[in-house]
């Protein structure tokens, strides 16, 4: 089990490389509740809603979205969109740290940046016309190897992407982006994910 102090210290350590070459940028919240009576902090995820137009349909997520005009730092942005989607003010949190900004395989121009938060409580969700549902998983059921599966994403030629479920069943399964985060934030920690 990872105790929220070493994920702390940890973070606190990291320097997040950052990029400027996009030419859009987007930001989501990575948000662990350190409340969980296991002493495992658990950490949100959102599922999309089901949107024909939308790429990213269904798929799960943490919560954020675009930078606006009206966010100064990209930070802002989780705030902002955290509060919209799910209904959960990130003012009272505590942010940890960064993780590296990612770039979107199927849209390169677009930046992500991922900022991570602890709570000491978490809920009730209040989850907005884009979200599908809101649910919350301990960090070491995240490293389980009986949970690691593989994606095969058909807009990609049938390409293969490693993934986690996030239950026993075959889905819902966390992979692409938000996996990719993941990776840097469970390597940042000492544990390694399969390569992405």
């Amino acid at each position: 089990m990872i105790s929220t102090q070493t994920i702390t210290q940890q973070l606190a350590q990291h320097q997040p490389v950052l990029s400027n070459t996009g030419d859009s940028h987007a930001a989501v919240a990575l948000i662990l509740d350190s409340a969980a009576p296991t002493g495992d902090p658990e950490i949100v995820f959102i599922e999309r809603a089901r949107v024909l137009s939308d790429p990213w349909s269904g798929h799960i997520a943490f919560p954020g979205g675009r930078c606006e005009p009206d966010d100064q730092l990209p930070q802002d942005t989780a705030v902002r969109e955290t509060e919209e989607e799910i209904g959960i003010d990130l003012s009272a949190a505590r942010l940890l740290g960064r993780l590296d900004d990612l770039t979107g395989r199927r849209s390169h121009h677009l930046v992500v940046s991922c900022f991570v938060f602890m709570m000491s409580s978490v809920g009730p969700f209040r989850q907005n016309h884009e979200v599908a549902d809101v649910f919350t998983l301990p960090i070491s059921r995240l490293l389980e190897t009986k949970r690691q599966t593989e994606v095969q994403y058909e807009a990609w030629q049938g390409q293969v992407f490693p993934g986690i479920r996030l239950s026993n069943h075959e889905e819902p399964i966390v992979w692409g982006l938000t996996y990719r985060f993941l990776e840097n934030f469970f390597a940042i920690l000492g544990h390694q994910l399969p390569p992405s």
